[in-house]
Parts: C-alpha cells; structure tokens; sequence
C-alpha cells in the first residue's frame, strides 16, 4: 500500500493520482480508493491558486478574495454545466434565467449580460465585445477535463485588464498528461433528456501527450408561472483537442482548440405591443484556437507567450452577429533580491458585423475593428522574513472608444505564522464601453402613438470602480479552515439612459433615450467561507454572503430606473454542502442553497441537491441524484432590458449518469 501511495509524488496531488489511476488504466486493489477518499482537505481541495498574481501560490499567501472549485468539487456537485458549478462560490451571485441561460455576477449589478465579471477559460477571455456579457450556453466544457475554477471576488484589472471590476472567473482545463486513455459519460434526467462526452488521450512520444474530445447535451423546455411551455430548449454539439509538448522540464508548448454548434430557443418580448411575445430559434456555432509558450529562463525568470483567434456566429430573430477576436499576451516573472516582479505587455483585435433583420433594430455603423493595446506591470515586495508583502502595480490599456485607461492596486499582506494571514487591498478597475454603448438603435411602441428611441453615443465614458476590501483566514490544522473578506466599492459613470425632447410627427411621437454616464453607487458586504473535515469519511463546506448596495441620479439625470439595478441581486445567499464516503465504494452528497428575494416577483428560495455516487472500481462511476427538492419549480431571475428575454422557472430535476475510464 505505502508503496503505490507514494507513486502519488510526482503529480500535483493525490486526487491528481487517483484521477490519472483512472485514465492510465493502472489497476489498484478497492482499499487503495478508500485511503484516497480519506484525504486531508489540502489533498482533496485546491490550495494553491494563479489567478490573483499570475502566478501559483498558496491560497493563504494570496491578498485577494479567491475562492477555487477543485475538480473532485465539480465531479460530487452532480451539476452538468459551468454555471451551476458556480452556485457554491461565496460573493458570486448565480440566477438561472430559463432553460439554457444564466445571469451571474460579481458583488452586484446581475443580469443576462453582466458586464463587470471578466471570464476566461484556460487564459481566453469569454466575454463578449457587443455588450461585454458571457454567453453562458457556449461555455459548455466536459466537466470531467476541468482541473479547477478560479475565481476573484472583487477587482483584478491590474493584471487582468478591463471589465475585471467586480471579479474574475478562469476556468482551467486539465493537461493532456492528465486525461490519458478513454472515457465515455452518459445520462438521462428530466432537464437533460439525453447528455454525453467521449474523450481519448493519447501519447505520441514521452514528450507529447494529446486528447481529443467530443460532447452534445440536449435541455428541455422550462415552463412559466402559470404552466405554459417557455419554448426555450437547447441542442448543443461541441467538439475540441488539446496537445502538450513539454521537450524538457523547463520548457512547455500547449496547442488547443474547440468548435460549437447548436440550436437555441428564447421566448422575447416583441417590440409590438399587439404580439407580446416572439419566439426566437437561434442558430449557434463558433470556434477557437489557443497557443501557449512557457519557460523557464536561466535566471530562473519564467516567460510566457499567449495567443488566441476566436470567431462565433449567431444568427437570431432580430439580429445576426458575426465576431472575429485575436489576442496576443507576453507575460514575464522574474526575481530581484526582495522583490518578485511581473511585468507584459498585449494586443486585442476584434472585428465584428451586425446585419439589421427588424427595420426597428439595428448598430451604426454595422461593421466596426476595435484595438486594444496594454502593458502592466507588478511587484510583490517582502520583508520580514516573507511574513510581510506589499503588492503594487497597475495595468495601462488604450481602447478605441475612450482612449487611455490606468487601473491600479495596492495590496498588503501580513502572516504573522502559518495558521493566519491578513490581507487589506486597495484598487481602480474600469468597465470600458461596448457596442450597445456607442452604436446601438432601437425603436420601440409603448403606447398609442408613442414610441420610444435607445440611441448609443459615441461619448460614452468608461464606467469605474474603486474598491477597498479587508480579508482574514484562519488555517489551523488540516482538518478546518476558513476565510473571511469585507469590502466596500465606490462606482462612478455608471450608465443611465437619458429621455431628450420629444420629436413629433402629425399623430405620433417618439421619445429618444440617450446612453449616458450619469449614475454613482456603492456595493459593500461581507464573504465567508469555511471547510470542515468532521471525519476521516465526512467533509463539509458552507458560505455566506451579505451583500448592500445603494446607486444615485447625478445632477440632471432624467433616468427614472437609474436604481433598477439595486433589487438584481440578493442581499443574503448561503450555500452548505456535504460529502460522505460509505461503506461499499459508497458516496452520498448534499447540498442546500438559498438566496433572498429580488424585484419583480423573484421570491426567496431554498434548493436542497442530493447525489448517491457509486465506484465499485476505478474504471466504472455511477451517480443518481435529485435537484430542487423543495420546489416543483421557482423563479430566480426575472431580466430587465436584458434582450427583451422572458424568464421562465427552473424546476425539479431527476437525473442518472454513468461514466467508464479506461
């Protein structure tokens, strides 16, 4: 037994072990798999974290408010998509909309489209230049190649760059290494009448490792208050590879890529009062292609070269859009004396068409190349034996629509010993304009013989941000832990919608509203999160979230729903979950989630998760589960301006699934 247990040296943890004993084929006796489920939560949870620095520390050495989802995390969820993953991240505010969309945010100002959370997979930013929002529905990832999730509650545009206001999601795929040999997953539920992922890694030499992958899911239709269908399904196909070359140790190549297909419905409020509600069948597909130079220098500096093309295609009722993204990343660490200093420099360059298919709807111009151009810098400073850091720097961006752009922080860090770390930090972040913001034309009837104009305006300035956050953890020993984090933002230049004087034309008027910056606001709150090994069998972690926020009018503002923002997010959420390994390769799973009411009818609600998992060797996992429990169904969002989109409800789900590695 010692003896296989200590082959787990030489990958990143033990669960890394187990999981590569499941792909490798290596077979191991059933008490092998019981010892590994028995780990401390170091060995069972990510401790170590890249997205706060860019590079990987200790999640107690880190002076942000961090939160990661391991893999082992995601595979006992018994969620099938990214976004319900998410449900357990303290400060993250996770809402389904309908069938196939999602509104989450970060610290406030929720919606379809949030456009203060940057995301990004494996280094790639997601978010979309037309309204700096993430097409959820896209991001459909095997869950089963996902390392881990990062995610930064709170501002990272010193590194991360614009639109990294309220937090920062990157979500990072495991290597090609580590998902050797084949795995076919499967199931059934009554969301998700049918779902599969095959995967094949293979090794070309001991330096070159590859993978390949294909997944379809399919959703059902949700249902509104009242019982009616929603008309708001999805059919999704998405195929993907990845190879890693690594020559020496010092040295790494990583070329990977993915394409989507599929159809999407939506149920819209029409723009004539006459038919209020239009179904939209929207067409989907895209692609993307990502490489990544690491190495290590002589000096032991380390430097990294990253570029990507990205290009999706949506063709809907009202609109079809056609986006082309490249991007370019340098990035360098290197040490001197006192200091670990990092510094890069990169270059966006995305290039869209928007073709006009409702005469009351459409962007001008229609066609726009947008540049991005950014260098930033930052030093982490040690004294005192390493027990005290100070980390600055800043990021400086130019952007086509607002021009220059300075974003930076100031973070302390003390740990007086390995047990505690207290963190204070104090940062700018700037959300920067996007198409809706400067190009956007919609004319719409809200009444008799009144219509009402959005017009963008090419004066559009950069919303900002500057937040000041507190935070504390507590390590004592390796069966408990926890972390803490308080925060206050102050905002400004948030976007309004403006009325301007009426134009009138024989029996019919129009009203036009203008896109302007002339709202403030503050967000405050408190983050906790804590896990508890109860016993060597039974793990359990909890969060909660306190969340205030308070938006004003600036001096002649006419924007009556200016403060709409404050009812979309919840000021109390918590979430506790449980994972219990029992006799027989046995696991069983709870979860309960809760979240305050919201505006427009969006009651409190509770959702209690179940999952029963069974390993009876280490090629074969079958899990059976229930989701929302206590409800048949319960809104959680209801959008505003988002699309025009109806929410429907999400409802009680029952599914099975089965997975075979080899």
């Amino acid at each position: 037994m010692a003896k296989r247990l200590k082959k787990a040296g030489k990958y990143q943890s033990a669960t890394l072990f187990y999981l590569t004993c499941l792909t490798a084929g290596d077979v191991y006796a059933d008490d092998t798999l019981t010892h590994l489920k028995a780990l401390s939560l170091q060995e069972l949870s990510a401790t170590t974290v890249s997205i706060a620095t860019k590079n990987q520390q200790p999640i107690n050495e880190t002076p942000s408010a961090v939160f990661v989802i391991s893999h082992e995390e995601i595979r006992r969820s018994g969620m099938q998509s990214i976004p319900e993953v998410l449900r357990k991240v303290p400060g993250l505010e996770v809402a389904r909309v309908d069938a196939n969309q999602w509104a989450i945010s970060s610290r406030g100002f929720n919606g379809i489209y949030a456009n203060k959370l940057l995301v990004m997979v494996d280094g790639r930013t997601v978010y979309d230049p037309l309204n700096s929002g993430v097409y959820w529905n896209e991001q459909d990832y095997p869950l089963e190649d996902i390392d881990r999730i990062e995610v930064i509650r709170g501002p990272g545009a010193t590194l991360w760059g614009s639109n990294a206001v309220n937090g920062v999601i990157n979500i990072i795929t495991r290597s090609s290494q580590e998902s050797q040999g084949l795995l076919l997953s499967g199931g059934t539920s009554k969301e998700e009448p049918g779902f599969g992922t095959f995967r094949y890694g293979g090794e070309i030499n001991p330096d070159f490792h590859y993978r390949i992958y294909g997944k379809y899911n399919h959703r059902d239709d949700f249902h509104f208050g009242n019982g009616d269908k929603a008309n708001d399904r999805l059919d999704m196909g998405r195929a993907g590879f990845r190879s890693d070359w690594t020559p020496d140790a010092r040295k790494n190549l990583i070329v990977q890529g993915d394409y989507f297909n599929g159809d999407m419905q939506q149920s819209l409020s029409n723009l004539n009062p006459m038919a209020p509600v239009i179904a939209d069948n929207a067409k989907k597909y895209g692609g993307n292609l990502l490489l990544r130079w690491q190495q290590t220098l002589e000096n032991n500096s380390r430097l990294q070269i990253r570029s990507y093309f990205d290009h999706a295609v949506r063709n809907q009722v009202r609109l079809d859009y056609r986006r082309s993204t490249f991007d370019l990343d340098l990035q360098h660490n290197f040490r001197l004396q006192e200091h670990n200093l990092t510094w890069g420099a990169g270059y966006r360059f995305n290039s869209d068409l928007l073709e006009q298919k409702q005469a009351l709807l459409y962007f001008d111009p229609a066609q726009r190349d947008v540049h991005l151009f950014n260098v930033f810098g930052q030093d982490e400073w040690r004294f005192l034996d390493d027990n005290l850091r100070f980390i600055y720097g800043s990021k400086v961006e130019h952007n086509d629509f607002t021009g220059f752009e300075i974003q930076p922080s100031a973070r302390l860090l003390w740990m007086p010993n390995r047990q505690h770390s207290l963190w204070g930090a104090v940062s700018r972040a700037v959300r920067v304009p996007a198409r809706v913001d400067h190009d956007l034309n919609v004319l719409f009837n809200v009444g008799p013989g009144t219509n009402a104009n959005i017009l963008g305006d090419d004066n559009f300035d950069s919303e900002s941000a500057i937040t000041y956050e507190l935070g504390y953890r507590f390590f004592p020993g390796d069966a408990f832990n926890i972390d803490t984090t308080l925060f206050y933002s102050d905002y400004g230049r948030l976007s309004t919608t403006e009325p301007q004087t009426p134009i009138v034309s024989g029996q019919n008027t129009t009203i036009p509203f203008l896109i302007a910056n002339k709202a403030n606001g503050e967000t405050y709150g408190w983050e906790t999160a804590l896990n508890w090994r109860v016993s060597e069998n039974w793990r359990m972690q909890g969060s909660y979230s306190l969340f205030g926020i308070a938006l004003h009018r600036r001096d002649g503002s006419l924007d009556s729903a200016a403060e709409i923002a404050e009812g979309n997010s919840a000021r109390n959420r918590f979430n506790l979950s449980s994972y219990l390994n029992l006799p027989y390769q046995l696991e069983f799973d709870a979860h309960w989630y809760y979240s305050d009411r919201l505006v427009n009818q969006v009651r409190a609600y509770h959702r209690v998760d179940l999952r029963l998992g069974w390993q009876p060797n280490l090629h074969f996992e079958l899990a059976v589960g229930a989701q929302n429990l206590l409800d048949n169904r319960h809104l959680e969002f209801s959008p505003y301006l988002d699309n025009a989109v109806i929410s429907s409800e999400f409802e009680r789900n029952y599914y099975l699934k089965a997975t075979v590695r080899y």
